[in-house]
């Protein structure tokens, strides 16, 4: 094998890596992961304001960090049958038994708290569905960039055609995890040149 990306979150590299890049495996093996529910709300046409949504600040003590208005923000996925959607994401790093509540109850809650953001109550919704993603939201913590770093320079001393790439090292958008994909992609074409493979 020439070149191996290791796209995988860090404690699963960091187990990977322990026997061929210790000093590595270290580095990344601290990197921690929140856990996540998203919450998606059918509400009848025409309640929501013209907005594609919102941040909550942890300080505010809500349970609800995040809300996107579907069928406001993105035009093409209005529905015909006229229902608007809205998405939610909750759990705070750290607070992961809040997401251990029913299903039926973290849907009204997010339902009483989006009402409370918007400042008028939302009808009742036509339908409802949960996923949780249990450890999947990197945290980037003090140093982390610094972490990341030494764990990158020791792999590619110890194996310059191995390298890591994904959320859980340079952020968690789409486009940021292709960007690293990428990055990592160039670095091993780099490194096989400069070995004459």
């Amino acid at each position: 094998m020439d070149a191996v990306v290791l796209a995988v979150p860090a404690r699963p590299a960091a187990r990977l890596l322990a026997d061929v890049a210790p000093e590595a495996a270290k580095e990344i093996g601290g990197l921690d992961y929140a856990s996540v529910a998203l919450v998606t709300l059918a509400l009848p046409a025409g309640v929501l304001p013209d907005l594609s949504g919102f941040l909550v600040p942890a300080t505010e003590g809500l349970l609800v960090k995040a809300a996107t208005f579907f069928t406001t923000k993105w035009g093409h996925l209005r529905r015909s049958d006229g229902l608007a959607l809205v998405r939610a994401s909750v759990g705070r790093y750290g607070d992961e038994e809040q997401l251990q509540r029913p299903d039926e109850d973290l849907a009204a809650t997010v339902h009483r708290e989006v009402s409370a953001v918007l400042g008028a109550p939302l009808p009742a919704p036509v339908a409802g569905h949960v996923q949780r993603w249990g450890g999947a939201l990197p945290q980037y913590t003090p140093g982390h960039l610094d972490r990341v770093v030494a764990a990158r320079s020791a792999l590619r001393a110890a194996h310059p055609t191995l390298r890591l790439a994904g959320a859980g090292y340079d952020g968690v958008g789409i486009p940021v995890c292709v960007r690293s994909g990428e990055t990592a992609a160039e670095g091993i074409i780099t490194a096989l040149e400069g070995s004459g493979r």
